[in-house]
């Protein structure tokens, strides 16, 4: 049965998931404040993107609906993407060839990245690409295991 092949992971992955499931919240809270944009789920990115497609088709609005979308899905899966060249084992292993460290700093720095960006340089698409790309490097790492 199924239960018989489920294997409940430890408390410690446990607690470790919901903080990560926690900062991902937080993280999408402050990018739609600072940047206008929802930037840590690619479900998000990808209706907007069909949304976007629509009105432009509709002649409601211009290309950058659409194209900020597009820009904000490619860089979540960047991240991801470089998550998987970090991590490229399918189960979680603390030590060895996984680098759930590098991970982690990566992430925080693409987050401060972020800030800087938009304190110094008020790109704001720029700055919520980053944080995406941090989100989609996070949501990667959590489900490599």
């Amino acid at each position: 049965t199924i239960r018989v092949a489920f294997k409940r992971p430890a408390w410690w992955v446990l607690i470790f998931g919901w903080s990560l499931a926690a900062c991902a919240g937080i993280v999408n809270a402050v990018s739609f404040r600072s940047f206008g944009h929802f930037v840590s789920h690619a479900t998000g990115a990808t209706t907007s993107i069909a949304l976007g497609i629509e009105g432009f088709a509709d002649g409601r609005h211009g290309w950058d609906e659409p194209s900020d979308a597009i820009e904000l899905l490619g860089s979540f899966l960047a991240g991801a993407y470089l998550c998987g060249l970090l991590i490229d084992k399918n189960q979680l292993r603390v030590g060895g060839k996984a680098l759930y460290g590098a991970a982690l700093v990566g992430n925080a720095l693409l987050l401060t990245g972020a800030i800087a960006i938009l304190e110094l340089t008020h790109h704001r698409m720029v700055a919520a690409c980053c944080a995406a790309c941090a989100c989609g490097l996070q949501n990667a790492m959590c489900t490599s295991h």
